[in-house]
């Protein structure tokens, strides 16, 4: 089956859609139309650059029906403002035990999942907890395992006397899961990670990465019981997320510049 075609009629024999092809899935005929083969099409991962490139939307996609495309949309973030973000941002360990609204949730989720990934593969999904009671139980095992391992020994009498050293008491847990045979697993849920870290700071909204929860889903049997994941596929990132309970004021300075080494 052929999944790329063009209305010819609306071409207008420019070559974008074969410049911007990552993977020369296109190319052109003699009169100049781009054109596919079956074998070229196997190379093609489905990013739609070729339909999203073209000024007479004179391509289509099989795979990628027209009414899911979005016109670009005004308002993107300022140079200034994007660098205020990331200057801002802060890694909260103290959150109010209130659940942030499930619109807020499925809004940020929404959002990331443009986040790219290794050959546009996209086989990210994300598991959220949607209460504090939910969220504190996956803490609890946890802080079982770093107890047990030395990494963290006061970890579970701290969460028996009602602390949490692991997830700080937060009330949303979101951990993204991914198939392990995948070309890059971890690389993807760094920068799907990322993605909601940003747009959750850019919405008010505080977060922390759960670097001790990772590991723990990795090796803890009870855990990952809990954590009821599809098998082949692990925790490749994970976020606290939920309304700082404090406030700062200020940047705190990261010495020094940045460690750049210049190649020409």
């Amino acid at each position: 089956m052929v999944n790329i075609t063009v209305e010819r009629t609306l071409c207008k024999r420019d070559g974008f859609c074969v410049a911007t092809c990552p993977f020369v899935v296109l190319t052109t005929d003699a009169e100049g139309y781009p054109i596919t083969s079956p074998e070229s099409e196997r190379n093609c991962i489905n990013c739609g650059h070729c339909v999203a490139i073209c000024p007479t939307a004179a391509l289509e996609h099989a795979k990628l029906p027209p009414s899911d495309f979005l016109a670009v949309q005004p308002g993107q973030a300022t140079p200034e403002a994007l660098d205020a973000l990331i200057r801002n941002r802060r890694s909260i360990r103290k959150f109010k035990r209130t659940s942030l609204p499930q619109e807020t949730l499925d809004e940020i989720f929404q959002v990331a999942r443009y986040a790219p990934t290794a050959k546009n593969i996209n086989h990210i999904a994300w598991h959220v907890t949607r209460t504090y009671e939910a969220t504190r139980h996956l803490a609890g095992l946890t802080a079982a395992w770093i107890s047990q391992v030395g990494y963290l020994p006061t970890a579970m009498d701290a969460f028996n006397a009602g602390g949490d050293l692991v997830l700080h008491g937060a009330p949303h847990v979101a951990y993204c899961v991914s198939p392990m045979e995948d070309l890059m697993p971890w690389t993807d849920g760094a920068i799907a990670a990322t993605m909601v870290d940003l747009i959750a700071m850019a919405r008010g909204i505080g977060t922390c990465w759960a670097g001790i929860f990772i590991k723990a889903a990795g090796a803890h049997v009870p855990l990952q019981q809990a954590l009821r994941l599809p098998e082949g596929t692990g925790v490749v990132g994970a976020l606290m997320l939920g309304l700082p309970a404090e406030r700062f004021r200020q940047t705190p300075p990261h010495i020094g510049q940045a460690d750049v080494t210049w190649i020409d």
